[in-house]
């Protein structure tokens, strides 16, 4: 990763420096020089390559410098020398070998290219035409006639900052036919425009190029513009199409101040909620964010969104701007209105109705009911009323006030004085919304029915005092003695039965020393 990471800062430092060489070529070679600084081929036979040209380029500087790539822009141009990286101490030269091998009949343009190890790069402008050996041959599709060439057309060369539209370049279309032909001209990048085009020969007339950097990253992109001149008035074009390079080269944009596009909308809460403030803004980054309520700074509020804690009506109409920086300035949104309404008070009921089931008459049923302050602002009960025979409520009276979060347990109660079904209400007046609570009540009355269970037993044949009886819920006991003292006789009755139990009884013997027999037999009853 770290290899990586110096090879993508090597290449944005080469970008950055050529274009500085570009537009200041001559500092580039004070203390590094090339020669000749361009190679014209003339005319050269297509498909067939030129005798190689010598450029030589000498190191002038205190210190030894890299040569790290030698490169043609243009296909039709080729380089040949030493293996690279060269390093020339000072006074050194490196000499490389240009050819000319045109793949059509037409003239070309192209760019030899030094690049130092530093990033600079040092250039030689190439030339040459493609000939069709001596044939008239040309754009008029088997035509003849006299023969005429456009003439050398240097490159284009623009630079300018990322996201701009640069200045238009010009250039004039000569030829050497001593008629006005029409022609026409075509760029083959998407950053390459022609404007206007003009006939050739006709003074003032030219191609008009103009150059868009929007959408391309910072660096050197190379592109051509193509003439064309149809054969015409007994001429034919020997070199036609014509293709003139066209570098551009891409630099960082300036910074822009940022701009508000979306402004904050004002907002409206109820006591208690929060608020949420957005903001979008466009400019150069990296962009800072600091929100403000009444002008004054919020601490820790540096997104472009804000949302506040939970408001409460004391921050009713505060005012909430939001103010975007970077290198180039800042600007400061429209205020957005906070507005916070008082919250409506809320009472929850736990349960809507209550059903007590059966229940013997004269005893009592007893159910619960929470009353929950559930909202943001107190709770006032006014009144509590209860209808319907036998019920009752107690424990929360007219005045109690629940604040936030509170709650109280209201306890209703039925005692039936008859038998048979009872329906009521208990209403819970307050300030809450709705103001009116209400719990259905229904409940049972049942008559009571009193059981008994009768024993009997055969008499000890031994001497005894008396007899103790006892019983239990299940059976084998444990058992629960029934006589308080022994009973003198041969029966006992239990009247603390309940209906619908089983009871196990078992019956002792005591003597006159007051000791007891073993437990007799078990028998059971089953209470209807």
């Amino acid at each position: 990763m770290r290899i990586a990471g110096a090879i993508q800062i090597r290449v944005r430092n080469i970008v950055r420096v050529s274009a500085v060489l570009f537009v200041f070529a001559s500092v580039a070679r004070a203390n590094v020089t090339v020669s000749p600084t361009s190679v014209s081929f003339g005319n050269q036979s297509v498909g067939t390559a030129s005798v190689p040209r010598t450029v030589k380029l000498t190191n002038w500087t205190r210190r030894s410098i890299e040569i790290a790539t030698v490169s043609t822009s243009e296909s039709q141009f080729s380089y040949s020398g030493p293996s690279l990286p060269v390093y020339l101490r000072s006074g050194q030269s490196l000499t490389v070998s240009v050819a000319f091998d045109p793949s059509a009949a037409q003239a070309y343009s192209g760019i030899l290219m030094f690049a130092r190890g530093n990033g600079s790069t040092i250039s030689v402008s190439l030339s040459g035409t493609g000939t069709s050996g001596g044939s008239s041959g040309g754009g008029g599709g088997g035509s003849t006639g006299t023969p005429e060439t456009i003439l050398p057309i240097s490159g284009l060369s623009f630079s300018g900052a990322a996201g701009s539209t640069l200045s238009n370049q010009s250039f004039r279309v000569d030829d050497t036919s001593p008629i006005a032909a029409a022609y026409s001209a075509a760029g083959d990048q998407p950053w390459l425009t022609i404007v206007s085009a003009g006939p050739t020969t006709a003074p003032g007339t030219s191609v008009v190029v103009a150059v868009k950097t929007s959408g391309l990253s910072p660096g050197t992109y190379t592109g051509h513009v193509t003439i064309t001149v149809p054969n015409q008035g007994g001429y034919t074009w020997t070199n036609s199409p014509y293709s003139v390079p066209a570098i551009l080269t891409v630099t960082a944009s300036a910074s822009v101040a940022p701009t508000i596009t979306s402004q904050p909308a004002s907002v409206k809460i109820t006591s208690g909620q929060t608020a949420t403030f957005n903001v979008a803004a466009t400019g150069t980054a990296p962009l800072t964010y600091q929100w403000k309520m009444n002008g004054a700074p919020i601490s820790g509020a540096t997104l472009s969104t804000y949302t506040t804690p939970a408001e409460s009506t004391a921050a009713n109409n505060e005012q909430f701007t939001l103010v975007v920086s970077n290198s180039a300035g800042s600007a400061t949104s429209n205020a957005a209105t906070l507005t916070v309404n008082a919250a409506a008070a809320t009472l929850s009921v736990s349960a809507s109705s209550l059903n007590f089931g059966n229940v013997n008459v004269s005893s009592t049923g007893t159910q619960t009911v929470t009353l929950a302050n559930s909202g943001t602002s107190s709770v006032t009960i006014s009144n509590v009323t209860v209808s319907g025979a036998g019920f009752n409520a107690t424990g929360v009276s007219a005045g109690l006030i629940l604040n936030a979060g509170q709650a109280a347990t209201l306890t209703a109660t039925f005692v039936p004085a008859a038998a048979g079904s009872v329906t009521g209400a208990i209403s819970i007046a307050s300030n809450a919304s709705p103001p009116t609570d209400s719990i259905s009540l229904s409940g049972t009355g049942v008559a009571v029915v009193n059981h008994s269970v009768a024993l009997s037993w055969t008499a000890s044949t031994s001497t005894v005092v008396g007899y103790n009886a006892y019983s239990s819920t299940q059976s084998g006991g444990p058992y629960t003695k029934l006589t308080n003292s022994p009973v003198a006789g041969v029966t006992y009755t239990d009247s603390a039965v309940q209906a619908g139990k089983t009871y196990f009884y078992v019956v002792t013997a005591v003597d006159s020393s007051d000791v007891e027999s073993p437990y007799s037999d078990e028998v059971s009853a089953v209470v209807p």
